[in-house]
């Protein structure tokens, strides 16, 4: 009997890095992958790159539209609909599975119709619409966190799946190495708030394209003597492995990360993100004494010198402790494993 997976993600690395993981794990195990993502995301890049077949289909979203742009949604998501069927006709696929997107709500609809099993992977603390609506009709449901899904789904929570493999570290006895995380993108606000602090330091700063010239230009290299400053890091696992502590953001998969590498975090929250999910991201942490929360708002060089002094051996011991509670090992495999025991 073939193996055949249609994976289902797109628009924003949070739902595809951890969907290409699960692909290279069903990859493995002799599966054949196709993959449905939409026209103007990163899986146009993404998903060639790692040698999967993409369908690229056209998607819209309705929340807080107006009218005239709600029309062309509609008109956008029938016609997304036929290039969906078109690739359900031809592929044929024994199994779907749903990250969470537009994609994924066309192509999870349709699974259903088709009685083709529909399974879905929530990223987020927080379930987003389209995985909100298809866990009341997938064959299972995986959450990255607890209570992300009401209890009445029975999701199983199995953390979020990681494209690198964590390198093993041990617990710091004092913060000398912080390595400074805005995305991808960058966080203007963190760039330039690390380059004020006083407490001498190893920096290793992602900036972001964007910002790396100004972040480059505003660091006191009499203070901070052994700094490398760059727009991306490419090497993640390294990155966690060489950090005592982490300075970031707050999104799915840098707290995921951050679980399975046991790294020491101040997270600041990007406000802005719809439901504020990176504040919950966040407080999935903080509430376990597994990472500290800083709020954007009250965000200054001074209140990141006193969260930093006052982190003893015995206070990152603690931390420590707390993150490997919450890990959770190989998520890929479980997935993989409920695909095809």
């Amino acid at each position: 009997m073939s193996k055949k997976v249609l994976i289902m993600a797109g628009g924003t690395g949070g739902h595809i890095f951890p969907a290409l993981a699960i692909a290279k794990e069903l990859k493995a195990r002799g599966v054949t992958i196709e993959w449905l993502g939409g026209t103007n995301g990163l899986e146009k890049s993404l998903v060639p790159k790692h040698g999967y077949k993409l369908h690229s289909v056209y998607t819209s979203g309705l929340r807080g539209k107006s009218v005239i742009t709600i029309l062309k949604a509609v008109f956008f998501l029938g016609l997304g609909l036929l290039q969906t069927i078109l690739v359900f006709i031809k592929f044929r696929p024994n199994k779907v599975i749903g990250m969470g997107g537009y994609v994924s709500g066309i192509g999870g609809l349709l699974a259903k119709l088709l009685f083709i099993p529909l399974i879905i992977h929530e990223q987020n603390t927080i379930p987003g619409t389209t995985n909100r609506l298809l866990s009341k009709l997938a064959n299972k449901s995986f959450q990255a966190f607890e209570n992300t899904f009401d209890i009445k789904i029975k999701a199983s929570t199995v953390g979020n799946p990681l494209l690198f493999r964590p390198i093993s570290k041990k617990t710091p006895e004092l913060v000398q190495k912080i390595l400074i995380l805005g995305g991808s993108l960058g966080a203007q606000k963190i760039n330039e708030t690390i380059t004020k602090i006083n407490t001498p330091l190893s920096i290793w700063h992602q900036t972001g394209a964007k910002h790396f010239d100004n972040v480059k230009a505003s660091y006191n290299t009499d203070l901070h003597l052994d700094l490398k400053i760059e727009p991306f890091i490419e090497d993640m696992a390294k990155a966690y492995a060489w950090a005592d502590i982490v300075i970031c953001r707050a999104g799915a998969m840098t707290i995921s990360e951050l679980i399975a590498s046991k790294t020491i975090a101040i997270l600041i929250p990007f406000p802005y993100a719809v439901d504020d999910h990176q504040t919950i991201n966040a407080q999935y942490l903080s509430k376990n004494g597994a990472g500290i929360l800083i709020k954007e708002d009250d965000l200054s060089a001074d209140l990141i010198d006193m969260e930093l002094n006052r982190l003893s051996p015995e206070k990152l011991q603690e931390i420590t402790t707390k993150l490997e509670l919450l890990s959770v090992l190989s998520p890929e495999i479980i997935i993989a494993d409920y695909l095809f025991d």
